[in-house]
């Protein structure tokens, strides 16, 4: 064998190494831990809410959902137009009015539920509902689609 085979090797070798030393991603959308006992592992899925505009206002933006069968929160996010998450808000609420000053003046919106599990020791989060736009004209008028 010539060294520069031998050399490809090595450097193939190395890099194998390397992938298998890279730490697996510390956060995914439906990661959670639970003490199981017993020989039986049952899993639910959290429904994602269905997100809807609320009326037109003055100086806000109204968005409300129907209740997600046995959550006891939720999350509603407001990403930018880079698709950065720019705020995101707790409520026990199935609305939230957004007030455009303390918001940005455009954007979208997404909420997410949130169920205890397991007794309360554990709480799962739904995936992402779907995406609402928004705006607020001038500063003074909310407007969703």
């Amino acid at each position: 064998m010539t060294a520069r085979p031998r050399l490809g090797l090595v450097a193939g070798g190395v890099l194998l190494g390397a992938l298998c030393l890279v730490a697996a991603p510390a956060v995914a959308d439906w990661t959670d831990t639970a003490t199981v006992t017993g020989t039986t592992i049952t899993a639910a899925t959290v429904p994602a809410p269905v997100l809807a505009c609320g009326g037109l206002s003055l100086g806000s933006v109204q968005f409300n959902w129907p209740a997600v069968a046995g959550a006891t929160g939720y999350t509603v996010t407001f990403i930018d137009s880079t698709g950065t998450a720019s705020a995101s808000y707790d409520t026990t609420g199935t609305s939230f009015a957004a007030t455009s000053g303390a918001l940005i003046t455009s954007g979208t919106a997404r909420v997410r539920a949130k169920v205890p599990y397991g007794g309360g020791a554990t709480t799962w989060i739904s995936g992402p509902s779907n995406v609402r736009n928004y705006s607020a004209v001038a500063g003074l008028v909310g407007l969703c689609s």
